[in-house]
Parts: C-alpha cells; sequence; structure tokens
C-alpha cells in the first residue's frame, strides 16, 4: 500500500518529442552537399533505391529512413565520429553506429548496380594506359585519387 502511495505521489516528467526535421527542407543545395557529399536530388534516389528502412520499434519514435541515411551519407562522407554525426540529428551514438552499420550494408549491395571492374583484354587495355599515362604498372582504375 506504501508503495502505491508513494507512485501515486510522483510527479509527472514530461514527455520529450526530439525533433526529427528534414535537413534537406531547411538546408540550401550546397549546404547540403557540403555536409553530406551529394545534392538533394541523388539523396532521395539513392533513398528510394533501397529497401524499407522503417523500423519496428516498441517506443514511440522511429528514426526516418531519409535521417538515416543522412546519418551515414555524414559519416561516411566526413569521417566524423558516431557522436558527432549522432549529434546533428539529435540521436544517440548507439542510434547512429546502427543506422551507419545498417545503412552502409544496403548501400553496398547496390555496388554491382554502378561498379564494374573490366575484364581481360579491357582490363589489359585500361592497365597499360595507366601506364603510359601516369607510369603506374598494373592499376586498373583510381577512386577519388586510391589506385585499385
Amino acid at each position: 500500500m506504501a508503495a502505491h502511495q508513494r507512485i501515486a505521489n510522483r510527479e509527472r516528467v514530461p514527455r520529450n518529442f526530439r525533433d526529427r526535421s528534414n535537413p534537406l527542407e531547411d538546408l540550401s543545395a550546397s549546404d547540403i552537399f557540403a555536409r553530406y557529399r551529394f545534392h538533394p536530388d541523388t539523396i532521395m534516389d539513392l533513398l528510394r533505391q533501397l529497401p524499407d528502412l522503417s523500423t519496428h520499434t516498441k517506443r514511440n519514435l522511429p528514426i526516418p529512413p531519409l535521417l538515416q541515411l543522412l546519418v551515414t551519407l555524414r559519416f561516411l562522407g566526413t569521417g566524423a565520429t558516431h557522436i558527432l554525426v549522432g549529434d546533428d540529428v539529435k540521436i544517440s551514438r548507439s542510434t547512429a553506429g546502427r543506422c551507419i552499420r545498417q545503412v552502409s550494408a544496403l548501400i553496398a549491395n547496390l555496388a554491382p548496380n554502378y561498379i564494374s571492374f573490366p575484364r581481360g583484354d579491357q582490363a589489359r587495355q585500361v592497365m597499360l594506359e595507366f601506364a603510359h599515362i601516369a607510369g603506374f604498372p598494373k592499376v586498373l582504375g583510381c577512386v577519388d585519387g586510391t589506385h585499385v
């Protein structure tokens, strides 16, 4: 009985609803590109290509799919830590890590649609061209200055 009275006498703690605004609506196109390394149209196109990112949770406010993607792109584009990326959209470090892990895996599954390595005679031709242009032998290509 005493425990019931203690519970009844407690003050209610007001609920804190986090702002889940859409950064794509709040920022200019150049600011979006500076933060996420993609243009807004490209971000939305990528979001459409990913499977459903909606999470079913027993809590009230799941992270919207767009914010999950933006957290991942910010992390990949800047190399910032999970806590810094999470602070940008008001989510915890562990939640940011889960978003990054899940969305990165889904983006990697899209790689065969966009990345193809030359094979056979085409591979030999590309290696010869790289050797001729830059003096690098046995290079099939480069991505952002990194030789493959």
